[in-house]
């Protein structure tokens, strides 16, 4: 029996919705990292594929040692309360901004005139499910995933099937242009899908060769429609459309499937939306937990009230990158916490924890100077107001 089969069921049922919902990430940030590295954008989905695998494997031992089923316990324990408080406040800001960037690309494929009305909606319905603790069967996890998977594999067929129309010349300043300057960037929005959804409660692969298989799969998934954007409109054309995948296929002559895309995008936006208000509310109930916050049985629904607020605020692009750069904060810490485990004590001679710490700051500080100073800020902040709740005094 190998050490899948004995994970618990809930985490063995999560892994396809989480899956998909990484897969529905990268989709929706294919035209923002277009506009960043134009064709150089594929070598970034590499590099932060990279990232997610080293990052997977240190969760992986990370949770092994942790008798609590903490994954993020060790931080804690090797380095004190206040880097652990760090990692979690930079954990649950990164879910909420990424769960609302999210919500706000699909919502332009729902609704091209109102994508923030949709955005809210698809907040507000899987805040509900956190709240009401409705999980997913594996009957419905599987149908709502293979809904949105063969969605976008029809996507492919079309946009590889026929040839590009003859493109324009490209000027170097345009957004869009092949520009390797724009790897960092590119990698950086490409990362939220890896660090925000396939570590969530429900959606840890229970072993390093199920985490990097994880990882791999998104990668071929989002190369696949990332090719398929590039190949039809160009990186310029894509970095202008807020639905790179539409005008992909109306290039393509495949607007005939335009409407079964558009409800796989929906139905991918839905679970990755799920997927990080639940790790939002997890990270939540960890600090918890720990005294770090106050107990309140309405966080996760005060989580979903500042997601379903920031779309109205905000656009996609500027949110998926204070996401990418919160979330690659939180994955630092974590394999920082690897990185001083003893070697008997990982699943792999490489230093997994070592590597994955210096990608994720040098992607992290290079994907948006708005993003890393909004990460500092609520590191600091965050920090300071937990820091100051415990100090309160008792009555």
């Amino acid at each position: 029996m190998t050490a899948v089969e004995l994970a618990p069921a809930a985490t063995r049922n999560g892994v396809l919705p989480a899956f998909t919902g990484a897969l529905a990430v990268g989709v929706l940030v294919v035209g923002p990292a277009a506009a960043a590295a134009g064709w150089w954008s594929l070598a970034a989905l590499g590099l932060a594929g990279l990232v997610a695998g080293l990052t997977a494997v240190s969760r992986v031992d990370l949770l092994a040692q942790s008798p609590s089923g903490d994954p993020h316990a060790l931080v804690r324990e090797r380095f004190g309360p206040v880097p652990a408080r760090l990692s979690g406040v930079l954990s649950l800001a990164g879910r909420l901004a990424a769960a609302a960037a999210v919500a706000l690309a699909a919502g332009a494929y729902v609704t091209p005139a109102a994508p923030a009305l949709t955005a809210v909606v698809l907040v507000v319905g899987a805040t509900a499910l956190v709240v009401a603790r409705v999980a997913l069967s594996p009957a419905a996890g599987r149908a709502l995933s293979a809904v949105a998977i063969v969605t976008l594999l029809l996507f492919v067929v079309a946009t590889f099937a026929i040839p590009p129309a003859d493109a324009l010349p490209v000027l170097v300043a345009v957004p869009g242009a092949d520009d390797p300057t724009g790897v960092l960037i590119a990698a950086g929005l490409f990362s939220v899908g890896f660090a925000g959804t396939t570590g969530s409660d429900q959606g840890q692969p229970a072993t390093a060769r199920a985490g990097l298989a994880c990882v791999g799969a998104v990668m071929l998934g989002v190369l696949a429609v990332g090719f398929g954007v590039l190949h039809q409109l160009g990186g310029p054309r894509a970095a202008l459309s807020p639905t790179p995948l539409l005008d992909a296929l109306a290039a393509a002559d495949g607007a005939a499937i335009a409407p079964l895309v558009v409800l796989g995008v929906a139905v991918g936006g839905f679970l990755a939306v799920r997927a990080l208000l639940t790790g939002a509310a997890g990270a939540a109930r960890e600090l918890a937990e720990h005294g770090e916050t106050p107990t309140w049985r309405h966080t996760p629904l005060a989580l979903g009230v500042v997601a379903a607020g920031l779309p109205l605020v905000l656009g996609s692009t500027p949110l998926f990158e204070i996401a990418a750069c919160l979330l690659l904060g939180h994955t630092a810490f974590a394999n920082s916490a690897a990185r001083s485990m003893p070697r008997a004590d990982r699943t792999s001679w490489v230093r997994t924890g070592c590597c994955g710490l210096v990608l994720s700051v040098i992607v992290g500080a290079n994907t948006s100077i708005v993003g890393v100073a909004v990460a500092a800020a609520t590191a600091a902040l965050g920090g300071l107001a937990l820091s100051a709740w415990r100090r309160r005094p008792v009555a």
